[in-house]
């Protein structure tokens, strides 16, 4: 930690310097720093003891930065790492003559503390080496790839997931800025290789883990703006060409987008900008406005207007003079209608035959025609409705039930059984409380009181024969209770046969009966006689 300190006040600029601070670091101090370090730091017990090589790493590390400052020789450099513990070639004299020769040869030094790592906890390491293979001042394709390699062999996975060990001795809030560091410099080198597929792996994983980064948004806004340049340069779609739609007239744009909807429906088409399109629409989704979405907006603009320009006219469909020669004969029919006799105008009419002051306000107000150019807001409605429509063999979704579960029951489920008379036989009867089902209440009363009037001496077949003179002739409600599925009562002939006759029925009316000849029953059953 003491080197660290010497190593940030040294590298200070010297306008930056106060005095008053103290004396400056010198490069001979922050060297010595280092090497009682390793002297001093403690050597494993066993084979099977992780060695520390943090101070081993600083040396080396620190010495390339001065090396790079030319503030220390190559051939001091080079045998001041050949007289440490972990020197290279068994620390055999190694001669260094330019600066190529030195970045082989502190290469291989970080390659050998490396395969003393076992465990692969010193990730610093495989970023330092990645930093010398790729030279920031002269970009080149070999050099960004093979610094890419370097990444891809502990802390970048296949599938761009991010590999940072947190040391048990490390700065609280350390491990978030090398997160930060190495994506934004995988970023780069993505967009250097032109690495279209593990740029967008990279934002998703990014996106997922936003807790692990120092200062997210910036690392975020990175990472959309390289991949939406990578979605460009991929597609070539090319910057600011939505201008077109400023002087594209509404039917127009109708007309076209609906041929582009239609034609991006279908599952086997694939097209570069077409395939632009789902993957900047999918990166809107992703970033849920996290960032501002203008970078997004302004490339499904573009992506759309070269779709517009260039594939929607080659498609089959119906060309604009069809089109405005159909809303013309529409507007025909339309004007028809409104001067008919049932229009709005002669609706509006005063009762002395004069139109009235909305009538001619109906008449005299043209249609007013509407302005040249699409807004933006229309433009990304069509073009995320092109691709986030449902394909046309999708399963529809379920009518819901509704809300009340119970089930419909029938006359007969919620009716207790009832058994059905037939048009032959009366049941009417004023203290049993039931209905006639062919007759009114007076027809009813007349039968029971002939059936009173008859006496205990006269015989069953005569008052049968006297209720059928007496009743009403058979309805049509009789029939259908006729070929009801109920079950109907038994005829009376076959009653009194058995035994039955009115005494089951109207049991008061046969006791009133033998008690007095021609008098009511004690129940109160008819009327009195005339």
């Amino acid at each position: 930690m003491l080197g660290k300190c010497q190593w940030k006040m040294y590298t200070k600029g010297g306008d930056e310097w106060d005095a008053r601070d103290g004396s400056r670091p010198t490069l001979d101090t922050i060297i010595k720093c280092f090497v009682k370090a390793i002297e001093t730091v403690p050597k494993p017990k066993d084979s099977r003891q992780e060695p520390a090589l943090e101070p081993h790493y600083k040396l080396v590390s620190t010495v390339h930065k001065l090396v790079l400052r030319q503030d220390l020789e190559l051939q001091d450099a080079t045998d001041l790492l050949q007289q440490q513990p972990y020197a290279i070639r068994k620390g055999e004299h190694v001669e260094i003559a330019d600066v190529e020769q030195w970045d082989q040869f502190v290469l291989e030094c970080f390659r050998h503390l490396r395969n003393a790592d076992k465990q692969h906890w010193h990730h610093r390491m495989i970023a330092r080496v990645a930093k010398i293979l790729y030279d920031d001042s002269k970009p080149d394709y070999a050099h960004a790839d093979a610094a890419r390699l370097e990444f891809r062999e502990s802390i970048f996975t296949k599938t761009m997931h991010i590999q940072v060990w947190k040391p048990d001795a490390e700065r609280p809030g350390r491990h978030a800025v090398y997160m930060q560091r190495y994506v934004l410099f995988m970023t780069k080198l993505l967009f250097i290789i032109n690495d279209k597929t593990n740029m967008e792996l990279l934002a998703k994983r990014v996106k997922k883990k936003s807790a692990d980064f120092f200062h997210f948004n910036e690392v975020w806004a990175e990472c959309c703006t390289t991949y939406l340049r990578l979605i460009r340069r991929a597609a070539e779609i090319p910057a600011n060409v939505d201008e077109v739609f400023k002087s594209t007239s509404h039917e127009e744009f109708e007309l076209f987008s609906d041929r582009i909807n239609t034609w991006a429906a279908a599952p086997q088409i694939s097209h570069p900008a077409l395939d632009a399109l789902r993957e900047t629409v999918e990166l809107k989704k992703v970033n849920a406005n996290t960032m501002k979405s203008t970078p997004i907006d302004d490339m499904i603009n573009d992506i759309w207007a070269v779709l517009f320009t260039q594939v929607a006219k080659t498609l089959p469909g119906p060309d604009l003079p069809t089109l405005q020669q159909a809303q013309l004969d529409g507007e025909a029919a339309a004007a028809a209608r409104a001067s008919g006799p049932m229009s709005l105008n002669n609706l509006v009419m005063n009762m002395d035959g004069t139109a009235s002051p909305s009538s001619a306000l109906l008449q005299s107000e043209p249609p007013r025609p509407r302005k040249i150019g699409i807004s933006r807001r229309e433009v990304l409605r069509r073009a995320e409705l092109a691709i986030n429509r449902a394909p046309e063999g999708a399963a529809q979704p379920r009518t819901l039930a509704p809300s009340s579960s119970r089930p419909s029951l029938s006359l007969s489920t919620l009716a207790p059984p009832m058994r059905v008379l037939g048009s032959n036989v009366s049941t009417n009867s004023a203290g049993s409380g039931l209905g006639s089902n062919t007759g009114t209440g007076a027809s009813a009363e007349a039968n029971l009181d002939a059936d009173v009037n008859l006496g205990a001496g006269e015989g069953d077949e005569a008052s049968k024969q006297r209720r059928e003179e007496s009743e009403p002739p058979g309805s049509l409600h009789d029939s259908a209770d006729d070929e009801s599925d109920l079950s109907d009562v038994p005829d009376m002939d076959d009653v009194d046969e058995s035994g039955m006759g009115l005494g089951m029925m109207f049991p008061n009316l046969r006791r009133g009966n033998n008690e007095e000849n021609g008098t009511r029953g004690s129940s109160g059953v008819g009327t009195p006689p005339a």
